[in-house]
C-alpha cells in the first residue's frame, strides 16, 4: 500500500514541475514584444541645447487618447532627472483650433515645441500586433521653424503597449541627446 501512495506522489510531483517548466514559456509569450525604429533628420546650423520645451501630442482618434496619455506621463518620467523643463499638452482630436495652445507656449515661455503626432495605425491581418507610425518635430516657437525632425515606428504585442510608450520615449530623447538638442 505504501509503494502506492509512492507512486502517486511522484507522478503529481512530476505533473508540478511540469508545469513549473512551462510558466516561463507562457509568460515570454504573453508579456509581449515591442519594437520600435526612429529616423531623424537635423537642421545642422540650428542645434543648440534646449531648456524649456512644451510637448504637444496630437491624436487624430478619440479611441487613441488612452496612448497619448501613457506617452505624456512617459515624458514627464523620462525628464524628471534632467534639467530640462517639460510642459505636455493633448491635442484633443475635437479641438476646432489647433493653434489654441499658443497661448500655454507662451505662458510657458517655451524656448522649443517638440509635437509627437500619431500618423498611422497598422493591423496585421490577424488583428494583434499593432504598428503604430509617429511623427515628432522639433520648432523653435517664434519662428516656426523646424529643427529636428523623426519617423517612429512603433510595433509590438497589444499587451506591451506601456513599454511600447516608454521605449518610445527613451528613442526619442535619446535621439534628442545625439542630435545636440538636450
Amino acid at each position: 500500500m505504501m509503494g502506492m501512495a509512492n507512486k502517486v506522489m511522484c507522478k503529481e510531483i512530476r505533473r508540478a514541475f511540469l508545469w513549473l517548466s512551462l510558466l516561463p514559456v507562457v509568460w515570454l509569450g504573453t508579456s509581449g514584444c515591442s519594437n520600435i525604429s526612429l529616423q531623424s533628420n537635423v537642421d545642422a546650423a540650428a542645434v543648440h541645447k534646449v531648456n524649456r520645451i512644451f510637448i504637444l501630442i496630437k491624436q487624430d482618434d478619440l479611441k487613441t487618447q488612452k496612448l497619448a496619455h501613457d506617452l505624456a506621463a512617459d515624458l514627464e518620467l523620462c525628464f524628471s532627472n534632467r534639467p530640462t523643463h517639460i510642459e505636455v499638452a493633448i491635442l484633443s482630436p475635437l479641438d476646432l483650433d489647433d493653434n489654441s495652445y499658443n497661448h500655454r507656449i507662451s505662458a510657458f515661455d517655451a524656448d522649443s515645441v517638440l509635437t509627437i503626432s500619431m500618423r498611422s495605425v497598422v493591423v496585421d491581418p490577424y488583428g494583434g500586433l499593432p504598428t503604430i507610425n509617429y511623427d515628432a518635430s522639433l520648432f523653435d516657437p517664434v519662428t516656426k521653424k523646424r529643427l529636428w525632425r523623426a519617423a517612429i515606428v512603433n510595433s509590438g504585442s497589444t499587451d506591451a503597449m506601456g513599454r511600447r510608450m516608454s521605449k518610445m520615449v527613451e528613442s526619442i530623447v535619446t535621439q534628442l541627446e545625439h542630435d545636440g538638442f538636450l
